[in-house]
């Protein structure tokens, strides 16, 4: 396939997943419509089959299985695709892929970069202020904000490896057959910044896709990006909810500073165990 083509393929996977989501959405409301239809008027015969319908469509659960079956499915087949059509290698050798220093950097970047998304958000409250009230009603309507099994089974693991899959998997790959990989990490985070469908999350997931996707290519395994999404997810999903900050100008400047050191630490852990790796691989 010539880079022209390869280019333009490189759209397919985000126009696909928009597809899953349709399958996924027709499925679960097709399987309610069908359950309410056999069982609902036994349990709730006082109500009829549009008000229950109604009444479960809205709630946080369906909404977030429906997420949940989108992720499932996208993985299956992105998984696959990117094993046949992107060489992908989900058996790489622990040895030559991953190193201690590497490891201790990600972990030094996830506290950089979600006080970093957070500065990005403080950022726009202050140009765009509609945009964050429609970002918190986005929030709050999706039932992110309250922590049940099936939010943290998708907002902590299947979310961020379907993502991958198709963002730093297969969009990147097919980006860096036409252009360099600092033009494809680019598109790469437009297309993810775009498929958060609304402005806050779009600009600051753009900065985190440029971050994925340098992880993902330095370290030379998408795992690397993988375990980044995952644990900047789990402190948005999780940690975040016992971290009390006070707001105060000290405060700020605080946080300044950890974002700063720890974004730092974590480039040059992660670019001093990338070089170890590289000069084993030139001598063995």
């Amino acid at each position: 396939m010539k880079k022209v083509g390869y280019f333009f393929f490189a759209f397919v996977p985000f126009l696909a997943v928009q597809a899953i989501q349709i399958v996924a959405l027709c499925f679960m409301i097709g399987s309610s419509v069908i359950t309410e239809s056999l069982v609902g008027h036994s349990l709730f015969p006082s109500r009829s089959i549009s008000d229950r319908l109604n009444t479960l469509w809205l709630t946080t659960d369906f909404n977030m299985m429906i997420m949940l079956l989108y992720s499932i499915i996208t993985i299956i087949i992105f998984s696959l695709w990117y094993y046949a059509g992107f060489g992908g290698n989900f058996l790489p050798s622990p040895k030559k892929t991953f190193h201690p220093l590497m490891i201790l950097g990600i972990l030094f970047l996830i506290p950089g970069a979600q006080f970093a998304a957070n500065y990005i958000v403080m950022g726009i409250s202050f140009v765009r202020p509609d945009w964050i009230s429609q970002y918190e009603q986005l929030f709050e309507t999706s039932g992110i904000t309250t922590v049940t099994v099936i939010t943290f089974i998708y907002s902590v693991i299947t979310g961020p490896i379907c993502e991958e899959l198709i963002f730093r998997g297969m969009t990147m790959n097919a980006f860096k057959k036409a252009i360099p990989f600092w033009a494809a990490n680019i598109m790469q985070a437009i297309l993810f910044g775009i498929f958060h469908m609304n402005w806050v999350q779009g600009i600051y997931a753009f900065a985190l896709g440029l971050l994925l996707g340098y992880v993902c290519e330095k370290g030379n395994s998408i795992y690397y990006s993988i375990g980044l999404h995952i644990l900047f997810n789990f402190w948005g999903t999780i940690v975040s909810q016992f971290l009390i900050i006070d707001d105060t100008v000290a405060a700020a400047v605080i946080i300044l500073i950890i974002t700063i050191v720890s974004l730092a630490v974590g480039f040059v852990l992660f670019e001093s165990g990338r070089r170890i790796l590289r000069r084993k691989a030139v001598t063995a």
